[in-house]
């Protein structure tokens, strides 16, 4: 199974003030706003030449919310994941039920995220 690196996700106190900063410092082109689950609202940071930031609003934390790989079989990475005893904390699946996202808590116990490459 090939993984690639697809964005690292930070929470951030102030969404706004973040998205300023990551344009203003890194020239970094903001996408629309979104909900998560959660409803904490985020945005992905797209730069130049490297895999997005997504900025997490959050209130109660700053730092690494995780990070993001892509796959491109949802069905392998799952199954080569749970063989290697890897401890799978979240799955997301679309409304037909197939499997696109997946969460693994990794041995420093940061969450990853593996989800189906679009």
């Amino acid at each position: 199974m090939n993984y690639r690196l697809d964005h690292i996700a930070l929470n951030c106190k102030n969404l706004d003030e973040s998205v300023q900063y990551y344009e203003k410092v890194l020239g970094g082109k903001p996408t629309e706003e979104r909900k998560a689950g959660d409803g904490n609202r985020f945005r992905f940071i797209e730069l130049s030449g490297s895999a997005p930031i997504q900025l997490i609003e959050s209130t109660d934390e700053s730092g690494i919310n995780h990070y993001g790989f892509v796959a491109d079989d949802m069905d392998q990475a799952v199954a080569e994941l749970k063989a290697k005893n890897a401890e799978i904390i979240r799955e997301i699946r679309d409304k037909a039920g197939k499997l696109t996202t997946l969460f693994v808590k990794d041995c420093n116990g940061l969450k990853m995220e593996v989800r189906l490459l679009r």
